[in-house]
């Protein structure tokens, strides 16, 4: 009896010992899951002197491979002396952050839904840097932080920072941008702008968006975004404004007759006095590319040519630089939120999916499997195979040893 066992057990162990050599080197293996890994960073929070209002960002990204369901992103700032702050931060006035509560020196937001970062994703919180008649420069600073749940946080040491935030004596512009995540597909309607049809999938078009703004004291006549798209995106037709370079995935953009006053001349929504534009530039993507996958490096950068005085109204606004001059960076006074990271998500198709207006990305969202899938399917069966052969072959050994020879004599 105690032979037969020794003799069961090493079959067992062979047949498990002789799957695992087959199915692992022939399979791939699937990235462990770490669960959403949320980090928050800020931008613009350098405010000019004789700036009543500025909207700065706090960029919460996911490092991590899941979307968490609720995200809470709270701002405290500490109080520095007997006075009121000389800048004092908010939650945006134009609302759509989400649910907010608090006051100035400390409050959170609940983002909205689709504000909550996925893998891979960088969503821009805009927060409202009030002055309170300030004399002076100042530097002072803000602690943000990022919580979700129910789900736990894969490293929590970066869901909290401390930032500067400063008042600064310059007379200069103040450029930002803001690019979100491209997620959908798109095509131009009639009037030139692109139209979502749905979640994007390789092979479609979409389009990078990004709005322009400047925050500053002095107007910028004529501006140059500078983009670069991750690797398996391309740009597509571009305005004549627009110079493409490395094989499609860079473009260099010059609007030399467009002129951005300071936010608070563009106090009539009707005229042609504009503070920030949104811009688009068409893309597309590989048709080989794996779905679904996140996309990451893309980049999106603003400068000005040249500064407008704001003082002298006779002069209009420059459309053209002549062909003997060169353009020169404009000062700005906070280049912290000059630059903006965006990334390209594609959604699978399911089967039947075309991707159109109904917008089903289908997928699961799983991990990516790495490794060829015929070597898995292969290796799986074959170590399938060998472990129920060794299985059948002990269990036959085991009939015979456990049935006694008493028992045979009967059964005769």
């Amino acid at each position: 009896m105690s032979f037969g066992r020794r003799r069961l057990s090493r079959t067992v162990a062979a047949a498990l010992l002789l799957a695992a050599g087959v199915a692992v080197p022939a399979g791939p293996a699937e990235a462990a899951k770490k669960g959403p890994d949320l980090a928050v960073a800020a931008s613009g929070t350098r405010v000019p002197l004789g700036v009543e209002r500025k909207v700065v960002h706090l960029r919460v990204s996911n490092l991590g491979d899941e979307t968490p369901t609720d995200v809470v992103v709270r701002v405290r700032q500490p109080q520095e002396g007997p006075g009121p702050l000389p800048v004092g931060l908010i939650w945006h006035s134009k609302g759509g952050v989400g649910e907010c509560d608090g006051d100035f020196g400390g409050f959170y937001c609940r983002l909205l839904p689709e504000l909550i970062p996925g893998p891979g994703e960088t969503v821009d919180v805009p927060v409202d840097a009030t002055v309170y008649g300030a004399a002076g420069p100042y530097e002072g600073k803000f602690e943000a932080s990022v919580t979700i749940g129910p789900e736990k946080d894969a490293n929590p040491a970066d869901n909290t920072g401390w930032f500067p935030l400063e008042l600064v004596d310059q007379s200069s512009a103040d450029l930002s941008v803001v690019a979100p995540a491209v997620k959908q597909s798109v095509r131009v309607g009639a009037d030139g702008t692109p139209e979502p049809t749905g979640t994007l999938h390789p092979g479609e078009t979409g389009a990078v968006r990004h709005t322009v703004a400047n925050q500053g004291r002095k107007a910028v006549s004529g501006v140059r975004v500078t983009l670069r798209l991750p690797e398996g995106v391309t740009f597509t037709s571009q305005p004549t404004e627009c110079v493409l370079a490395d094989a499609g995935r860079s473009a260099v953009c010059t609007y030399e007759s467009l002129t951005l006053v300071p936010a608070v001349e563009d106090t009539d929504p009707n005229d042609t006095t504009y503070s920030a534009v949104e811009l688009f530039n068409l893309v597309k993507t590989a048709a080989s590319a794996t779905a679904p996958a996140t996309l990451r490096g893309g980049t999106v950068q603003v400068e000005g040519l040249a500064e407008r005085s704001t003082d002298d109204r006779s002069k209009p606004a420059r459309t053209a630089l002549p062909a003997n001059a060169v353009a020169v960076r404009v000062a700005d006074t906070d280049d912290s939120d000059n630059e903006d990271g965006f990334a390209v998500v594609l959604a699978a198709k399911s089967g039947g999916d075309d991707g159109g207006e109904d917008g089903g990305g289908g997928g699961d969202g799983g991990l990516p499997v790495t490794g060829p899938q015929a070597g898995l399917i292969g290796g799986i069966g074959v170590a399938a195979l060998a472990v129920g052969a060794a299985l059948f072959l002990a269990a036959r050994r085991r009939r015979m040893i456990l049935v006694s020879p008493g028992d045979e004599r009967s059964a005769g």
